[in-house]
Order: C-alpha cells, then structure tokens, then sequence
C-alpha cells in the first residue's frame, strides 16, 4: 500500500508526545508498506531527514506578528494559524501526490484539517488524535481575565472548525472514546474511530546500566503546555512539601524543553531542578524513583505516562491521568487525587521497594501487551483500507 502522511511537525528530535508518536507509526508503517511524509521542519529540528520525508522549512513566529494571527482568526472564525500551516505544505503536497501517487492520505493532526480540499478524489484519514477544542477548554480552567475570554472564543472556533471541516475526511480517528463522543456531539455524522496512541516499549525500556537515584521524582512533558505547566507547578509548590515532611531527601526532577516562566522559577526552589530541553528523555525516567504525573487538565492519552510505565517506573497519578487507560489501581500504578493523596501515594512507594518493583514490572507488561505500536500499525492498515473500498467503484474509478 502506498501511504502519503502529511504530518503537522516532522517526527525529527528533539521528540516530544506527537513526533514521537508520529515517528513510531511511521516505522512501524513501512514495515509492510511504501512511506512517504511530509511536514513542516520546525527551527530548532536540524537532524538530517531520510529520503522517504519531503520537509518544509518553517518559518520563526515573530513576537509581533501574534496580534495580526490573533485578529485574522477571529476575522475569519478560523482557529489560530490552522489556514497558514495548511498554506504551508498546500503546493508541496500537490506535488507529491501528482509524484507519488498515493493509494490513501493520512493527514496528521486536526490542525491540518484546512488541506482537506485539495484531497477530495483521494481515500482520507485525519488523525486528529483528540477533540481540539475539549483541549483548549481544559486550558481555561486555569485562566481568568483576557487570557480567559481569548481561550473561549478560541474554543468556539475549535468546534466550528471541527463541524464544518473535520467531516470531509474518510475517517477521523482519535485516541479516546471520549474524544470521539465529543466530536460526535458536535457532528453526529462524523466518521470517527477510536484507535490508541502506542508507545515503542523496546525504546523506552529500562536501562540496566543507569541506577535509579533513590527519592527522585520524574515528570516529563513540553513545558510550555498549558496542562503540563498546571501539573509542573502543583507538583512542585503543592505536593512536594507534603512529600519531604516524611522523606526530606526527595527532590523533583522536570524534564522537558521550552519551560514557560512559571516552570523555569521552580528552579529557585529547594530540592527542584527544571532541566529544560534534554537530548533524550530515556536516561532520565531510568534514573528516577517514582513518576508522578499530577494531571490536573488536558484531554486524550497521557503518552508521558505510558513512557514511564513502559521503562518499569513506579508511578503515581491522578485520574485524569488515566482517563482512557484500561490500568487496575494497585496492580499497575497508584492513583491519587489531590495533594495529600498524591503525597502519600508517593512516599508509600518510596518506603516500599517491593511494591514499586512490582508496579513497575506489571506496568511495563502491560504497556508492551496493550499498547506496542505494531498493533496501532495494523490498526490504521485495516482503516486505510476500509476506507479505500469505499472509494472503489465497480470499474475501479475513483468515486
């Protein structure tokens, strides 16, 4: 099968949650078919791309161009940016489907939805991953002000844009069930499916020569995600101290680039370190403790914790965290709501390395049986060519 995946970022390093995704499908892809990818390269991606990937070269976001990209989505009732990144790759994609001729388009994320005209006599995928619009609400639970009311309406334009656009495809496949209710709410027609997110289990397994520093607390993310700035922050100022109050040794650890402000001043505190952008994340969840994902917004499946549960960390979360995950409390991983629950959870797995051993060893087992990536490959395989059926008629002519 000949696969045309048009992707929002190319899948080069650094990796965060989406390259990383898109990188593992990809390979697992081209395994038992002909590849070709195009995206964006960000600025700050300079590895050397191979020949199956057609990257474009994105431009910097100057400061001040912000406003104008502000008032021309609202202008036009469009979410922020999604028409320029399609203007983007608009013509270089053109090209490869005139060249490679491609027997279905994947297009990889939401974001990319606008490129849906040029696609019309082709069988279509959008890998929207998670309902954008569920994302951008999350972040405003943590706003107020203009910031609150910018968030809003961009929400609305995320469900406009979802309705009027999102539908156009073959298929929309997101990551949760949630995810998809949400999208049906908005468009009860749209075709959507639930597929998983996977994780490469051989890459994030642990690493036997790197020892795992007693009382380190993990957690890893893009740090200027709103999300994952609200965990970061709460984790650091909120549940560490109840933590320390019985393990005074414990100290956090946050990796991951981009910190925001409120991120790069945990720094200042005592027993916190912030990383920031780090060449590979893998060293540092084999040297930690215990993972603590304090999630406490965000929509779809927390690919960082699936990281740490397939590398054999002991982890503790919140609910949220979970959200989509078919995990059993107690035997993969321990759930807690609120400071104190978290705190205690954590010290509980400090003071017991049996229990942690043990969480640690059924939470990688289960990752590499639930969520390896070759299934979420045969998965998408199925799909495409579902969808390519559908778009034969009896002669063979595109319908």
């Amino acid at each position: 099968m000949r696969i045309l995946i048009c992707a929002h970022e190319a899948p080069l390093e650094p990796f965060d949650g989406f390259r990383g995704a898109v990188a593992s499908l990809v390979a697992r892809l081209r395994d038992s078919n002909d590849v070709c990818l195009l995206a964006p390269r960000m600025p700050e991606q300079t590895t050397e791309a191979p020949s199956w990937m057609r990257l474009v070269d994105h431009p910097e976001t100057r400061t001040f161009e912000n406003g104008k990209v502000l008032a021309r989505a609202i202008a036009r009732r469009r979410p922020l940016r999604v028409d320029a990144r399609a203007a983007l790759l608009s013509d270089p994609l053109r090209e490869e489907l005139e060249r490679f001729r491609p027997d279905v388009v994947q297009i990889t994320s939401g974001r990319l939805a606008a490129l849906a005209p040029y696609l019309e006599t082709y069988p279509t995928v959008l890998a929207a991953f998670d309902a954008a619009h569920l994302n951008i609400e999350a972040r405003i639970e943590g706003a107020s002000g203009i910031r609150s009311r910018l968030l809003r309406g961009e929400a609305e334009r995320w469900k406009r844009f979802e309705a009027t656009t999102w539908g156009r495809f073959d298929a929309v496949t997101v990551v949760t069930t949630e995810d998809g209710e949400a999208l049906r709410a908005i468009d009860p027609r749209m075709p959507v499916h639930v597929i998983p997110n996977g994780i490469d289990a051989d890459r994030f397994a642990p690493d036997p020569t790197v020892a795992r520093e007693p009382d380190r607390l993990l957690f890893h993310g893009v740090m200027d995600y709103a999300p994952n700035v609200s965990a970061a922050v709460f984790l650091a100022r909120e549940v560490l101290p109840k933590i320390r109050a019985t393990r005074p040794e414990a100290h956090l650890v946050i990796v991951g680039r981009n910190p925001s402000p409120e991120v790069a001043a945990l720094a200042e505190l005592e027993n916190v370190a912030v990383t920031g952008s780090v060449p590979d994340v893998r060293p540092w969840l084999s040297g930690g403790s215990v993972y603590v994902c304090a999630m406490r917004s965000g929509t779809g499946l927390k690919n960082k914790l699936l990281e740490a549960m397939a590398n054999g960390l002991p982890c503790v979360a919140t609910p949220l965290a979970t959200r989509g995950l078919p995990v059993s409390r107690e035997r993969h991983l321990l759930v807690g709501e609120g400071a104190d629950e978290l705190a205690a959870r954590t010290v509980r797995l400090l003071e017991d390395p049996g229990l942690a051993r043990r969480l640690g060893t059924t939470a990688r087992a289960f990752v590499v049986e639930e969520y390896d990536w070759r299934g979420v490959a045969r998965a998408y395989e199925t799909l495409y060519r579902r969808i390519g059926d559908r778009h034969l008629t009896p002669s063979g002519e595109g319908s």
